[in-house]
């Protein structure tokens, strides 16, 4: 597959190429362009030549060219969701719900281009008039993740373009393929060159060139904690905007007046969504004692029955985790809350998984400390701990322990409950009696060590448009 720079889909500079691996077989999946910083300095001119023309069509136009890219997304779910599964390895159901996704949320986008104003006036009495106008920055950078590509990249995609920017995208060197995928149905689709712009590379070679672009305006980027800081520092002289979703570590607090079975199903099936690669799944279960037991029991029962395989195949509820180093990254973390004092109970693999692909069968940790030092980062893959507490303070509490700040949750059948949770929590989002689901209408965004700034919802406006006030005297120069 090529990079999508302006009006070409083309190799790199370099004429190199980097091999991307399937998960589930640990073989290559396919050779994307190793491009680099020659490759962003061609993209963002690109970007920046069709700036102009783009920034001028009505919002209506704009909107219309998203639509259009959503109805051939959805025409075509079945291939990119394959080639998602391949190269990323969630199961072929999450694949095309995702890509079916990415579509919804480009249709929100082209339905909200109603919304974007090109501005306002106003009389000021003994002034005069006032007009603020409100445009497009520019051109924008975006670096996505390889968990949910095909979904983040709609959200950062759909944001820039309806509000008449033009974009550098920079997707995962482990996940690219999709994307490519993404970015030419769009292409196909009706919208103009050097609109949207693919670079493919390692983040060294061609994400750090484009947060520093001196034509970039903004960056938004999702990722780990660490990059998000890195990228603040770099880019700190520089007066860019920034968005950074930097993760999460969400609890899920279980309160005594839920059906204990019904709590753990869910806990199951929010924790193996793509095996446990969600920054927003539910990764510490906080339970209350009085069905702490009960949850448990249940947890143990389904956990074996949870079948693990290549994301190809239908049987398969969990795939491979992406990539080995994010393997042994959990199989670390077992061991060690193990050695903390925890109890671990692991699912097992079908025969002929464990000596192929990244596999990791699920593992549920009993008797986690509060204060558990492996608990307080964000565990990618598919570990249910499970911590006991005896009220909600001391739930509150737990949740609130760790430095991140990205979701929760609170499921009780007490509104009061609810209420007085979802007001302590310390997250950009909480849910209740719910977890993960996130309609492109609301905003989504971190606290604390999450990161700052929100994508969709109406906030997208403003954070991808800027304000100028032209002020004009009722008389005469003075």
């Amino acid at each position: 597959m090529q990079m999508m720079i302006g009006d070409q889909f083309t190799e790199s500079v370099s004429g190199e190429r980097t091999s991307i691996t399937n998960p589930a077989k640990g073989i290559p999946a396919g050779e994307v362009p190793s491009g680099g910083k020659e490759d962003v300095d061609l993209a963002v001119e690109a970007a920046f030549e069709a700036f102009g023309r783009w920034k001028e069509l009505p919002n209506s136009h704009r909107g219309v060219a998203l639509f259009r890219s959503a109805g051939l997304i959805r025409q075509e779910a079945d291939r990119i969701a394959h080639i998602l599964t391949t190269e990323q390895g969630k199961p072929l159901r999450e694949a095309k719900d995702e890509v079916l996704g990415a579509a919804a949320v480009f249709e929100y986008y082209a339905g909200s281009a109603s919304l974007i104003t090109s501005g306002y006036s106003d009389t000021l009495p003994r002034y005069g008039y006032g007009v603020v106008q409100k445009r497009p920055l520019g051109v924008c950078g975006a670096i996505i993740p390889w968990n949910m590509p095909i979904l983040i990249a709609a959200w950062k995609i759909g944001a820039a373009l309806v509000t008449g920017n033009t974009l550098v995208l920079k997707p995962s060197i482990q996940a690219p393929m999709a994307v490519l995928a993404l970015g030419e149905v769009m292409e196909r689709a009706g919208l103009p060159p050097g609109v949207l712009n693919i670079v493919t590379g390692k983040g060294t070679d061609a994400g750090d060139p484009l947060i520093r672009h001196d034509a970039v305006r903004k960056i938004s980027f999702t990722g780990s904690i660490q990059t998000g800081q890195a990228i603040a520092r770099a880019t700190a002289g520089t007066m860019k905007r920034l968005t950074l979703e930097l993760g999460g570590n969400d609890p899920m607090i279980v309160c005594s007046d839920v059906d204990p079975v019904a709590a753990a199903d869910a806990a199951l099936a929010l924790r193996l969504y793509n095996c446990g690669q969600i920054c927003t799944s539910p990764k510490r279960m906080i339970v209350m004692d009085e069905i702490h037991d009960a949850f448990v029991s249940r947890l143990q029962q389904t956990i074996p029955e949870v079948v693990i395989g290549d994301g190809i195949d239908p049987a398969s509820r969990i795939g491979p985790l992406n990539n080995e180093a994010g393997r042994v990254g959990v199989e670390e973390a077992i061991q060690m809350l193990e050695d903390e004092g925890a109890h671990i109970f692991r699912g097992k693999l079908s025969a002929g998984l464990s000596e192929q692909g990244f596999f990791c069968p699920p593992a549920l940790a009993t008797g986690c400390a509060a204060d558990s030092k492996v608990l307080m980062e964000e565990i990618f893959g598919p570990l249910i701990p499970v911590i006991r507490a005896n009220d909600l303070d001391e739930a509150i509490e737990i949740a609130n322990s760790t430095r991140f700040g990205l979701g929760a949750s609170i499921w009780t059948q007490t509104i009061n409950t609810a209420e007085q949770v979802a007001e302590e929590l310390q997250a950009g989002i909480v849910w209740v009696n719910q977890h993960m689901k996130l309609p492109p209408e609301v905003p989504f965004g971190g606290v604390k060590g999450s990161g700052y700034g929100r994508e969709n919802g109406l906030s997208f406006i403003d954070a991808y448009t800027e304000e100028k006030t032209i002020l004009i005297a009722r008389q005469g120069l003075f």
